[in-house]
């Protein structure tokens, strides 16, 4: 499937287009200039699918912009005056890495996360892996995360995190707020860090020096709030 249309004053063309491919893809490289990623892992998945949506000026780029690399399916870039956005579908629990200049990234039913994105959100559910994103504008927002550890920073956005099991966090923000929710119980013990320059700290979860995982919260301009999930 294919489209074209022409979007105005501002003198800028879409094309969308649809690939069907081997579901024997082992892991995802983002390595896009601009445009963003909405990817979600499926079980018992036959075929890996990517949806394309281009945003130019001039001529239309006709090279495809992905490619399978040993088993890599990386997610590049179309050109100059040109941006892409990603939307895929690949088998669940696979690692995704890499970034893109500007765009949202959304992944859901993954496995380790390790990706950046110089201007846009980073959007997380399901992933069952160590998380490292960063964002230089936007929020970070992360649900049912059971991995070994969270690394979220940006330096301009609210962090909100869920985590499913127990591990270290660490969240950092320039401006704006951090919550975060734990799994409670007895035997999960947390050395909490919390810094603030301006604004409260809601800390419902006890904080134990001898805590077996480190939150590590730090915002410049913002709440900290902890608390059991």
């Amino acid at each position: 499937m294919s489209g074209l249309t022409a979007c105005g004053l501002a003198d800028r063309s879409t094309y969308e287009d649809d690939a069907k491919l081997s579901a024997d893809i082992k892991s995802v490289r983002l390595d896009s200039g601009s445009g963003g990623l909405t990817l979600r892992g499926e079980k018992s998945l036959d075929t890996v699918s990517v949806h394309r949506e281009l945003r130019y000026r001039g001529d239309r780029p006709e090279k495809a912009s992905h490619r399978v690399e040993n088993g890599v399916l990386i997610l590049g870039g179309c050109g100059s005056n040109c941006s892409v956005h990603y939307t895929v579908v690949v088998p669940a629990g696979l690692p995704v890495t890499g970034e893109t200049g500007s765009g949202a990234v959304n992944l859901s039913e993954v496995g380790p996360v390790r990706v950046t994105t110089s201007s846009g959100a980073v959007n997380l559910d399901g992933v069952s892996g160590a998380v490292d994103v960063r964002t230089s504008n936007g929020r970070i927002y992360g649900r049912g995360l059971k991995g070994d550890g969270v690394q979220a920073r940006t330096s301009n956005g609210a962090v909100d995190l869920v985590t499913e099991i127990p591990q270290n966090v660490l969240a950092e923000t320039s401006n704006g707020a951090i919550s975060l929710t734990v799994p409670g119980g007895r035997n999960n013990r947390y050395r909490i860090a919390a810094e603030t320059d301006n604004g409260h700290k809601n800390l419902t979860v006890p904080n134990d020096p001898s805590g077996t995982y480190r939150l590590d919260l730090t915002t410049a301009n913002g709440a900290i709030t902890v608390k059991e999930g």
